[in-house]
Order: C-alpha cells, then sequence, then structure tokens
C-alpha cells in the first residue's frame, strides 16, 4: 500500500527531511543489476543468519509524457496495474500523472500533489492555497475531481491513502494546527477516529484492504509523536514501540496484510526502522534508516543508513534495489506491489525495481 516516501505527513513533531532532485538523465536507465553482497549493510536490516542475500532486483525505466523535465512516482496500488505521481514540464510546471498498463496518462496541472491510488485508479491527494493557508483535499474518480471536506468548513483536509473499496485514510484540523485523524467513505463523507486518552491529534497515514487505519497520534503537550492503529471497527491502540521512553517517538507509516511499518526517532541516535508483523505482539528492528513500503505478505522495503541503500527483506532474504553508490539518497520506493515490484525514483528519473522471484 501507500509508500512512506511519497507525500507522507510529519513523522514527529520535530523532525523535518529534506531531499533535493537531481537533473534528468540525458538517456533512459535500462535494466540494471549490481553485483549481489554477501555481508550485512553497515546500519542494514537484521535479517536471520549472515549471507541470507538474494539476487539485486532490476531497475527498469518507466514511460514518461513527451516534454517530462522531471517525474516521480507517489504510489501505486497492491496490483501494479496503476502508479500515480507527478512530472515536471520544461517550463518548471508540475503535472499529475497516473499510469495504467505502463502507459502514462497527463491528467493536468490543477491538482498535483497526489498521495494515493487504488486498483481503481481512483487517486487522492491535496494542494495548498497560498492565500487561504488551507489544503484542500481531492478525490479522482471516473475522469473528474470532487472535493474531499475537512471535519469543519475551513479546515484542512490532507488525505494519504486510498483502499480498494474507496475508503480514504488522512487527517483533518485547524490550517496550521495538529490535526485530528479521519477517514471518508466512499460517499465522501469526513469522520473523526477515535483517539487514545489524553491524545489531541493525530493522522492517519495508511489504510488497508479490511479499512484497517495506521498512522500516530500525540497528547496535548507531547513533542513527539506515536504509533497507532485503527482496527476497522474503530478502536484504536497505540503501539507497542522498540525502546519505549520519555524521548522516543514513533510513527506508523504504511500497512498491507495486516503488517505494518514505522520508524522510531531519539533525542540522539539514528532513527530506526520497526516493522510490526501481523499477529506478533511487539515490533521487529529491521536496522537504521527510513521505512520505504510493505505488501501484504510482510515483505518491506527500507533505505539504510550511513550507507544511503535500498533493501528488500523478503520471506527472510535481503535484496538489493540498485541506486548510484554515495552517500547521498538517489532514490526511493512508494510502493510495494503484492507480486513483489517496488516502484518509486531514481534521481529524477521514474523506475520500478522488479523483485519477482522465479
Amino acid at each position: 500500500m501507500r509508500s512512506i516516501a511519497r507525500t507522507r505527513g510529519v513523522l514527529f513533531a520535530l523532525t523535518l527531511v529534506a531531499t533535493a532532485g537531481t537533473a534528468w538523465p540525458a538517456t533512459s536507465t535500462a535494466a540494471e543489476p549490481v553485483a549481489g553482497r554477501t555481508t550485512e549493510p553497515v546500519g542494514g536490516p537484521a535479517t536471520g543468519p549472515a549471507g541470507a542475500y538474494g539476487e539485486p532486483c532490476v531497475r527498469e525505466q518507466l514511460a514518461v509524457p513527451a516534454g517530462a523535465y522531471r517525474v516521480g512516482v507517489s504510489d501505486a496500488d497492491p496490483t501494479g496495474r496503476f502508479q500515480v505521481g507527478y512530472m515536471m514540464d520544461q517550463d518548471f510546471v508540475y503535472h499529475l500523472v497516473r499510469w495504467a498498463d505502463g502507459v502514462p496518462e497527463d491528467l493536468g496541472t490543477a491538482r498535483t500533489g497526489a498521495t494515493g491510488i487504488n486498483a481503481h485508479g481512483d487517486i487522492v491527494g491535496s494542494e495548498f492555497d497560498s492565500e487561504t493557508y488551507r489544503s484542500a483535499g481531492w478525490l479522482y474518480r471516473n475522469g473528474a475531481f470532487t472535493e474531499l471536506p475537512g471535519v469543519e468548513p475551513g479546515f484542512d483536509a490532507l488525505p494519504t491513502a486510498v483502499n480498494e473499496d474507496g475508503t480514504v485514510s488522512g487527517a483533518s484540523g485547524v490550517p496550521g494546527e495538529r490535526p485530528v485523524p479521519v477517514v471518508w467513505t466512499r460517499d465522501g463523507e469526513v469522520r473523526p477516529l477515535a483517539l487514545p486518552p489524553g491524545d489531541s491529534g493525530g493522522r492517519g497515514t495508511d489504510i488497508d484492504a479490511d479499512g484497517t487505519v495506521v498512522g500516530w497520534t500525540a497528547g496535548a503537550s507531547d513533542a513527539s509523536t506515536h504509533a497507532a492503529r485503527w482496527n476497522p471497527d474503530g478502536t484504536v491502540e497505540r503501539l507497542p514501540e522498540h525502546r519505549p521512553g520519555p524521548e522516543t517517538g514513533s510513527a506508523a507509516e504504511a500497512v498491507a496484510g495486516g503488517t505494518v511499518l514505522g520508524s522510531e526517532v531519539y533525542a540522539t541516535d539514528p532513527t530506526m526502522i520497526l516493522s510490526w508483523p501481523n499477529g506478533a505482539t511487539g515490533p521487529d528492528a529491521l536496522g537504521t534508516g527510513e521505512p520505504q513500503a510493505v505488501n501484504r505478505h510482510g515483505s518491506v522495503v527500507v533505505r539504510t543508513t550511513p550507507d544511503t541503500k535500498l533493501w528488500l527483506i523478503q520471506n527472510g532474504v535481503t535484496r538489493s534495489l540498485p541506486t548510484d553508490s554515495t552517500p547521498f539518497p538517489t532514490g526511493e520506493v512508494t510502493a510495494l506491489t503484492d507480486d513483489g515490484i517496488a516502484y518509486g525514483r531514481w534521481n529524477s528519473t521514474p523506475v520500478r525495481w522488479d523483485c519477482r522471484l522465479p
């Protein structure tokens, strides 16, 4: 389901990560596997026995619309039929782009802040209005855009993901203030989600096929957020943290098939990637870095630090997703399909990494 790297919301109140793009490549990038490795990456995922590394995935460039200068993928549906993202044209104007069966379609410049797409090609996103200082949420379905309302008139509407039945996760609140987690029904009705006792706000960051929502909540005086899950019946629970304490914050970023992927931050130590497997009582620590994506089989993609590499952890085996050998992020994954294809960007190129097993 929803990528964490894609227009993710604020993970923690005091944490901000900015990633700069690079120039559009002069030539397309063909499938380019890299040599496999036999030792665990520095700061990399904990995957069991040493040497449990498989063949690298194969990187392939996606087709792009004519006149593109920069293009990126924001999300892909679990089946892999649809992807959504953006294009910057030669005049530096952003366009909304949807791929269907590998073919890109330019959906115009009116709304470009896509955050999610489902298996029907429905898209959700939001745009910031510099005049009202409000983020306006929207849904694209059957060739038309409709507005997603806030919980009150004039409030921000911040959709983050949409599942197959059309339910949308996200947040809404007073512009510039901490929002509350919400869902929008298929008919566009907005409904606030329950908060744990003592908490005053939060955000739904992703939604599973069964309607489970994940995200974060926080108390009125908290500087940090805490990972949360809303079950289909509406009940809410904070997810257990790896190193709970007064200087620990966490957020759940993605969910698929009941497995949740997220992060935990500390006052001084590097950010830890966490996975809450379906049915487990506590989280697995997957190394330092950033979570990227998860699919319904429990496979996850992570970007480790300090080596700044992308890895797929699948059935206890770790596989590389090739990017440049630099200390700076040149690739990110925004979605992982159920059959093992990762979508995202490499530099300013929209790509997929084919990680399907023979």
